[in-house]
């Protein structure tokens, strides 16, 4: 019988964002080390994690420098230390789409660009995440939206709906964490704004897109929007901004826009109402450069594997097993049997 038979290995320089790893089986087992929290002994710092099936979700064995040095102690994710809860490791199979819990503890939405949420607490968000929007009063035409969030402001009752208009200020609601991607790639997109007076216009998403040059795509826009010109209109795609930038999240295509009527959200009493979005029509362009066709509008984007979390709090992303910005991090996983 194998014990801990290593099926996969990798190595990777953190960004500072939760990391995806997908495999092609799945794991019942773990390992992460953080070479340079181990080299550093920087306090609070973590060096290593270990996580099997059967443990919770984002849980994780934690090896860490309790003082600033090279001796290591240990505790869990979840118990924390410092007095904080940090992020571990959790297993992801895509096909498994369940929404996150109903978080009933929304305040107050404001009237900035990009609008600010205030809630109860953040727990359990990060920045980057993606959350769906729920009835909320005086700001009913965001219900059932999904917008990433916190890129432009996060603390621990806040979170911004990235790449969103100004609306009139909401009040009290509710809201969901998605955690996943619709499976086929690539994916129809909600439309957040849409620069008028201009050709070449750029279209803003309230998630971030996955859309590549030369891609067609077709335009549902309501009456209710304004830009009415614009609707069942099919483009091509001739630039998008770079994924990596958390300010813009846009496309440009080859419809020439500047005398159409300007695009403006809907006021909450003109709920409910359509959104309005982009959606792929046929496949992706030829990768000249790689002398292959990317994916089809049909590829299903599945995976199983496993997220290695961190935090935008600096304290929080110290213990995580997804680490800070520049950490070299190495894992290894594996499948086992279970006696």
């Amino acid at each position: 019988m194998a014990y801990k038979t290593c099926i996969y290995q990798g190595e990777f320089t953190s960004d500072g964002l939760d990391k995806i790893i997908p495999v092609m089986a799945g794991v019942d087992w773990v390992e992460v080390v953080n070479l340079t929290n181990t080299v550093a002994t920087t306090q609070w710092a973590g060096t290593e994690w270990y996580w099997q099936r059967g443990m919770g979700a984002g849980d994780a064995v934690v090896n860490y420098h309790a003082t600033g040095s090279s001796l290591v102690s240990t505790s869990t994710c979840v118990i924390g230390f410092n007095g904080v809860a940090y992020r571990g490791i959790y297993p992801l199979d895509s096909s498994e789409q369940s929404v996150g819990a109903l978080d009933t503890t929304v305040t107050a939405v404001s009237n900035d660009a990009p609008p600010v949420v205030t809630c109860t607490s953040t727990a359990g968000l990060n920045a980057g995440d993606i959350v769906r929007m729920i009835n909320i009063t005086g700001a009913q035409q965001l219900g059932g939206m999904d917008f990433t969030i916190g890129n432009e402001t996060f603390n621990a009752t806040h979170f911004s709906l990235d790449y969103m208009d100004g609306i009139v200020a909401g009040t009290t609601g509710s809201f969901r964490k998605i955690d996943y991607d619709p499976l086929f790639y690539p994916r129809h997109r909600y439309i957040a704004h849409v620069d008028g007076g201009m050709n070449d216009a750029p279209i803003t998403f309230t998630v971030k897109h996955n859309f590549k040059i030369g891609e067609r795509v077709r335009f549902i826009v309501p009456q209710a929007y304004g830009m009415s010109e614009l609707d069942g209109l099919e483009g091509t795609v001739t630039y998008v901004s770079d994924p990596a930038n958390t300010t813009f999240n846009y496309i440009t295509t080859d419809i020439k826009t500047a005398t159409f009527s300007y695009f403006g959200w809907p006021l909450s009493a003109v709920a409910p109402f359509s959104p309005a979005m982009v959606i792929p029509v046929g496949e992706d362009p030829v990768d000249r450069e790689n002398k292959q066709k990317d994916a089809s509008a049909t590829e299903n984007t599945g995976y199983i594997g496993f997220k290695l979390g961190t935090s935008a709090t600096a304290g929080i992303a110290l213990g995580s097993a997804g680490g800070t910005t520049g950490d070299v991090i190495k894992w290894r996983a594996g499948k086992s049997f279970d006696i």
